[in-house]
């Protein structure tokens, strides 16, 4: 078995139920400030702690309370960056209210870009499709640093 195939079969054990398939768009260029895979990783730290606070309030700070998720970089055919991930849908939520806040949270940020797709999968197989799909080596400059493992707090338990 090769890394690759190994590193995505344990990934595959940290999965999660009730997970939403999102895709982040990426400003590359801000105030003439390149993104890179640095500054990404901060700016989906920011969104991520402000969708926590909004879902979890104080408990997110208190407790470390969290929503689990797969964070995973690439890089379009064109050279853009942009984060294909698996967030935990928290069920106190409805699906209209979470993904208001997600989109909310995700345009806060610095490199945040407006175009978001989230897809609430209707099937094992559709979720099992997404995993290996954000999962391919193509389009990814290294495969075994693609994974945001700061940002990726499945793969914390």
């Amino acid at each position: 078995m090769d890394f690759r195939t190994a590193y995505k079969e344990w990934v595959s054990t940290k999965l999660f139920e009730n997970g939403l398939n999102i895709t982040f768009t990426v400003k590359q260029i801000v105030d003439g400030v390149r993104v890179d895979k640095l500054k990404l990783e901060q700016n989906f730290k920011y969104f991520r702690n402000m969708l926590n606070k909004k879902v979890f309030g104080n408990s997110s700070k208190r407790f470390g309370t969290q929503l689990m998720m797969l964070v995973v970089r690439e890089v379009s055919p064109l050279n853009r960056l942009h984060l294909h991930t698996i967030i935990e849908h928290p069920p106190h939520l409805s699906l209209e209210r979470f993904v208001y806040l997600i989109k909310e949270c995700w345009n806060k940020t610095l490199f945040g870009y407006e175009e978001i797709h989230i897809e609430k999968p209707s099937t094992q197989l559709r979720e099992e499709g997404w995993f290996h799909y954000i999962m391919k080596k193509r389009s990814k400059i290294d495969f075994s640093d693609s994974i945001d493992l700061e940002n990726s707090t499945c793969l914390n338990r």
